[in-house]
């Protein structure tokens, strides 16, 4: 009996201890990459075998594996990630409107999938932390009141300053004072904890989303401005899986562009949001040790992302009924 429960033991501390979301990120950028050099058959085994081994994925993720295997026709993958997918959070509307994810409704397997749709979309919403949700949609809401009235109302020009001066404040109270603290409670609020953004969220919300980008927004407001909080506290998060390794990159960019300049912060930039500043060969060695360090790709892999999305975004506007792997995040 003993050896049986020390078996048990074994396993279930060995399950824990593999999944660190850097290691995750680390197969993330190998799935990428491919997909950059149009190699899905590459990319879907790494997206499957990586699945295997975690009990949360990321949405985008999960969307970029259904469409590499969607490119492929290897429509029992595509029918497997987007089963994923769904209780990764992903809505039917998505899926029907989204140019490469409506491809599945021409599938046999489509009417089985689509009749077990209730039950996958039960197992996302009963994993995530509602009570968190609600509380961290409202922070965002306090962002983006002023936000508006500092960006939108432009009658209150000469209040700006004021303005802006109040929307710091403001920050102030939300990041240190009310967000922290909830990370130190819960972890960081990201979507493994309060699930993605849904548009009934935010009067401001246009569509679903594939991820959960509420605190990220309130951070990249809150570090624009020079702060003597530091973030590499959030590095934990990022092995937890509570924290996207590039939504971590896209706030401390905007840290590193404001911090002071004696700060150590000032020049660690990911250029994951502040890609298009003039770096010298060696800060761009730097910069790629820093993306490693964190699981992402390189500068150049960054660059090509870009190109990637300009790409599907081409796809869209000429109605091009083609496939199309966008890498989400």
């Amino acid at each position: 009996m003993k050896i049986y429960l020390l078996l048990i033991f074994t396993i279930s501390f060995n399950i824990a201890f593999s999944q660190n979301y850097i290691d995750f990120q680390k197969n993330i950028t190998r799935a990428e990459i491919a997909i950059l050099d149009s190699n899905y058959n590459e990319a879907s085994n790494i997206y499957y075998d990586l699945f295997q081994n975690y009990d949360f994925v990321f949405l985008g993720n999960c969307v970029s594996a259904c469409q590499s295997s969607i490119a492929l026709n290897n429509d029992s993958l595509a029918f497997y990630f987007a089963e994923r997918a769904v209780k990764q959070g992903l809505k039917m509307n998505q899926i029907e409107t989204e140019k490469t994810l409506k491809l599945l409704k021409t599938k046999p397997q489509w009417n089985t999938f689509s009749a077990n749709y209730d039950s996958l979309r039960a197992i996302y919403t009963k994993s995530v932390n509602w009570e968190l949700r609600k509380k961290i949609n409202e922070l965002y809401d306090r962002d983006q009141l002023w936000r508006d009235r500092h960006e939108l109302q432009w009658w209150n020009f000469l209040w700006k300053p004021l303005i802006k001066r109040r929307w710091y404040k403001e920050l102030e109270q939300i990041v240190e004072i009310e967000l922290v603290p909830l990370i130190n409670q819960y972890g960081y609020p990201g979507e493994k904890l309060i699930g993605v953004d849904e548009k009934y969220m935010h009067h401001k919300s246009k569509n679903d989303s594939y991820n959960s980008s509420k605190i990220v927004i309130i951070l990249i407001h809150y570090y624009s401005k020079n702060r003597s909080l530091d973030d590499t506290f959030l590095l934990e998060e990022i092995k937890k899986g509570n924290l996207h390794a590039k939504q971590f990159a896209d706030f401390h960019d905007f840290r590193a562009s404001y911090s002071a300049k004696d700060s150590p912060a000032k020049n660690e930039y990911y250029c994951q949001w502040c890609y298009n500043l003039k770096f010298s060969k060696t800060e761009i060695e730097e910069i790629n040790k820093r993306r490693a360090e964190i699981g992402l790709g390189t500068y150049e892999q960054r660059i090509r992302e870009l190109h990637n999305l300009y790409k599907y975004g081409r796809q869209v506007y000429k109605n091009d009924p083609n496939p199309f792997v966008r890498i989400s995040y």
